[in-house]
């Protein structure tokens, strides 16, 4: 769904591109997410007033930090589309997988294609590479989550260009990181892909992204690009 230029905020129109949120922790009692079941249409109408027409709920899999009630999630996304849907927002199920060298690789796809990938912000694990090889070996392009909080990755650093060159990775950097500077420093690298609002529940963050967005088009395009190809027609 495109949202009508007159709709949204004036101060920044994205020229009416169909924006997609692909990293949210918005599923109530799933995961580490912070939104309430009563306030979660007010957070889709928050979504609604910034024009972000998809929404990736994408709870945390495998994370040794956090506790996520695998069978909770699809009930709880079924309950999620239905109140979504009246806002005119399109809703899709995926995860944020955290990769811990672990043998079994038990995630959930973003559109059955993409896997959207965490990992330590200090230091990737010894088989870091080694994973997300086995993921694309599976048929699935890797999305690296919130680059910009790792320590040990740079856009201009050899195992970057293994993740980026080598195997097919794409990159996403948060709302409110991309304010940092190393979030600029990925931004201004132009290899980021999505900007995204890892949303915990702060009805401020849907136009926040919508903002962010407006002071990057080009990544702004290869969202709406990427809408348009993998969502629009399905």
């Amino acid at each position: 769904m495109q949202f009508s230029c007159n709709f949204l905020p004036q101060t920044n129109k994205l020229d009416c591109m169909t924006i997609i949120d692909i990293h949210t922790h918005l599923l109530p009692k799933v995961d580490d997410s912070e939104l309430k079941k009563r306030r979660f249409s007010s957070m889709m109408g928050k979504y609604r007033e910034a024009g972000i027409g998809h929404i990736v709920f994408s709870p945390h899999i495998d994370d040794p930090y956090v506790e996520t009630r695998r069978e909770r999630i699809q009930p709880t996304f079924e309950w999620a589309c239905e109140k979504a849907a009246r806002f005119g927002i399109r809703c899709h199920l995926g995860c944020e997988f955290y990769i811990r060298d672990q043998e079994k690789l038990d995630f959930i796809p973003h559109f059955s294609t993409h896997v959207l990938c965490e990992t330590d912000t200090s230091f990737a694990p010894a088989k870091y590479v080694e994973t997300i090889r086995r993921i694309t070996e599976q048929g699935y392009k890797v999305i690296l989550a919130h680059v910009e909080r790792y320590r040990f990755l740079t856009p201009d650093s050899d195992l970057f260009r293994t993740l980026h060159e080598d195997l097919g990775c794409l990159v996403q950097v948060n709302a409110r990181g991309a304010r940092t500077d190393m979030g600029r420093t990925w931004l201004r690298s132009g290899v980021v892909d999505f900007i995204a609002s890892d949303n915990h529940g702060d009805e401020s963050l849907p136009l926040a992204l919508y903002e962010i967005l407006g002071q990057y088009p080009d990544v702004a395009r290869k969202m709406n690009s990427f809408v348009q190809e993998h969502l629009e027609k399905a």
